[in-house]
């Protein structure tokens, strides 16, 4: 049944696709190198998430199975809390990284059937974060499982590290819950700059969302990957829209995590035709989605 409705959805998003809004051009070159580090330590992060989200992990430091994340295991890093809603839906960490003096919340995308059907569950939810604000009701009833630990948490994390930087990272399903979670926490911590690292994202909300959350201190930078179609959907004519602003890592092949900047397109706006979503129907591939400059779910447990 799940298959059928996101079957439905892939052929809304092909009817959408030039429907709505202009598409300023992509940019190359925007990107540095350091940047494209940045992003591959917040990618590494991400893909710790899928093994280090056990409450057995709380106090010990992060680690990977099957060379997911060397980068973080480098770090000084002590787990601070695992995340779990009831329904098994979401899942990752919020961890302490004395090296680089960093508060990260990490979320896993998703790996049960409770998550597939929150991902289906797609209709626009009132959501009092923003005047006019609509969210995705599955990713939503998710975050409102999660939230009072992952505020609480960095709330206190905050008051005893102030000088620590604050980032929220995730993959799929869990770069929505991050979206959200981020958008959040800069209500709560009006004061400081929040960033959010979102991997293949789906979009999260309508446009009275997308354009808030752009619009908060800190930034989204919204990875794609070459031709996943995760970020598609769900299609703009349901009334969705992507946080501004884009970064496609746009070379390559589907298995593809060697990047350079130079293969990073950046794209702005809230429905931008000339990165991701430029792909037609037939131009997708579902392993594109797994490997965002790390294979993301390789120590999946």
């Amino acid at each position: 049944m799940w298959a059928i409705r996101f079957l439905s959805l892939l052929l809304l998003s092909l009817a959408s696709k030039g429907c709505l809004g202009q598409s300023t051009a992509a940019i190359r070159g925007n990107v540095t190198e350091a940047e494209l580090d940045t992003f591959r330590l917040f990618a590494e992060y991400t893909a710790a998430a899928y093994c280090n989200k056990s409450p057995e992990r709380v106090s010990q430091k992060i680690v990977c199975s099957s060379d997911a994340c060397p980068l973080i295991e480098a770090h000084e890093t002590t787990i601070v809390a695992t995340l779990d809603d009831d329904g098994d839906r979401a899942g990752g960490y919020i961890a302490l990284d004395s090296t680089a003096e960093s508060i990260v919340v990490a979320f896993h995308g998703t790996i049960t059937a409770a998550g597939y059907v929150a991902d289906l569950n797609a209709f626009l939810q009132d959501d009092d974060l923003c005047e006019g604000c609509q969210i995705h009701a599955g990713f939503r009833s998710i975050w409102a499982a999660i939230d009072e630990v992952v505020m609480d948490t960095v709330e206190k994390l905050h008051s005893e590290y102030p000088d620590y930087s604050i980032f929220i990272t995730g993959h799929s399903m869990g770069a929505a819950v991050a979206t959200i979670a981020g958008a959040n926490l800069r209500q709560k911590l009006p004061d400081v700059v929040i960033d959010v690292y979102s991997l293949g994202s789906p979009r999260v909300g309508n446009q009275a969302f997308a354009k808030y959350v752009s619009a908060q201190p800190g930034s989204v930078f919204r990875i794609t990957h070459v031709n996943d179609p995760v970020p598609r959907l769900p299609p703009n004519l349901l009334g969705y829209y992507h946080t501004d602003v884009e970064y496609w890592l746009s070379t390559g092949g589907a298995t593809t995590i060697d990047y350079t900047a130079n293969d990073v397109l950046v794209c702005k706006g809230y429905f931008n035709r000339n990165c991701n979503t430029q792909s037609d129907f037939f131009g997708f591939a579902f392993v594109a989605h797994i490997n965002y400059l790390t294979s993301v779910g390789a120590c999946k447990e």
